[in-house]
């Protein structure tokens, strides 16, 4: 079993901005990951250096939760997106990278 955190206050904020329906079906996604070995690759993409998204359809709209492994078990969830356009936005990309740089670096709130 996986063991998810989230990096500061980036995924609350997002989750808060939501409807009912989207927060639990985001939820329910999170907790196949957490529990399944395998995850269907429609679920998961790699990014670059070590980046992935995790991916949620719920409805017509595409959610996106940037993260990384952390040793064997430990994933860290970064900023979310409401995603509108065929590629994840580059500043979206860029802030992750940003963030994953200050966890790694020790800011670990």
């Amino acid at each position: 079993m996986k063991r998810i955190i989230a990096y500061k206050h980036y995924f609350s904020d997002f989750m808060k901005k939501l409807s009912d329906v989207e927060r639990k079906k985001i939820l329910r996604a999170l907790m196949l990951f957490e529990t399944e070995d395998r995850i269907p690759s429609h679920y998961i993409k790699y990014i670059r250096d070590g980046l992935y998204e995790f991916r949620v359809s719920c409805g017509n709209k595409e959610f996106r939760l940037f993260f990384i492994y952390d040793g064997e078990t430990l994933v860290v969830l970064f900023n979310c997106f409401t995603k509108k356009t065929a590629k994840a936005p580059k500043r979206e990309i860029e802030k992750a990278i940003k963030l994953k740089e200050e966890y790694k670096n020790g800011n670990k709130e």
